[in-house]
């Protein structure tokens, strides 16, 4: 009986981890500061959702009254990074950020979102979401940077942009006139079962091979007893010589490195406004 729970284990518990990093996938708002109500948060994780699918590239809303002693700039980016926020194995999206703590709209944008929503872009997103601020609107505010943001997208990268200019709308295009993402959360979960379920069954599979019935053949299967006989034993002694040699230190003056940009040709980009 012990065996058998040692043996199903490791498959719960990845079943289990997979099952949470996809039910985390559908999660798109995150309002710590309760800026909105139960039916705007419905709405908005529901449309965000969708617009992740459409755009290809994860798209959240957070609320805070504690940013933790760091900037907008830096609060974004390590909730970004922590939450694991990324469509499909990649690091695109784009986070819009209400920090009740500074009184400061910051949007953050991450490699294709950071291609398609470029500083002037921003800018247009804050100009659109502003007024609503100053009016504790903070739900709508939400709502009208995902119209922008689709209208934005929906119109391919700037001009400016390296990402496309061949008018490329930056959503899926499933080939029968609608835009959707690849594979649906259901199928994703239908995967993420099998996956747990083979990887499961190659450990066991391993872990019943090495337990098979093992070989008791050793040298003294072939050795009679008593036939061998050590008759004599003597030791000796050779000189050894040590030779030592001082190697120089080096003489390394060399200054400190920085890095800025983005991780594997993409970028990280956004901005920000008092309210």
């Amino acid at each position: 009986m012990v065996k058998k729970v040692f043996f199903l284990l490791p498959i719960l518990l990845l079943f289990i981890s997979c099952g949470t990093n996809a039910l985390a996938a559908y999660e798109k708002v995150y309002d710590e500061a309760q800026l909105f109500t139960e039916a705007e948060r419905t709405e908005l994780n529901d449309r965000a959702m969708l617009l992740s699918e459409q755009t290809e590239m994860d798209i959240a809303i957070v609320t805070t009254d504690d940013s933790e002693g760091k900037s907008s700039n830096e609060y974004a980016r390590d909730f970004y990074e922590e939450h694991g926020f990324g469509y499909e194995g990649t690091l695109d999206g784009v986070l819009y950020l209400l920090n009740m703590d500074e009184r400061e709209v910051y949007i953050f944008t991450r490699d294709k979102g950071t291609k398609y929503i470029d500083a002037n872009r921003v800018e247009e997103l804050l100009d659109e979401v502003y007024p609503y601020l100053g009016e504790e609107k903070y739900g709508e505010s939400a709502a009208i940077f995902l119209d922008e943001l689709e209208r934005m997208m929906e119109s391919g990268p700037p001009a400016t942009s390296s990402a496309n200019t061949s008018g490329d709308s930056g959503y899926a295009d499933t080939g029968n006139g609608t835009v959707s993402g690849e594979i649906t959360w259901l199928q994703k979960l239908g995967i993420y079962f099998f996956i747990s379920i083979a990887v499961g069954g190659i450990t066991i599979g391993t872990m019943v091979m090495g337990n098979r019935g093992r070989s008791t053949v050793n040298a003294r299967t072939y050795l009679q007893d008593n036939s061998f006989k050590l008759t004599r034993k003597h030791d000796q002694h050779f000189n050894t010589i040590v030779t030592q040699q001082k190697i120089p230190k080096a003489n390394n003056n060399s200054g400190g490195s920085s890095f800025s940009g983005g991780i594997g040709g993409g970028g990280i980009g956004g901005g920000g406004r008092k309210f």
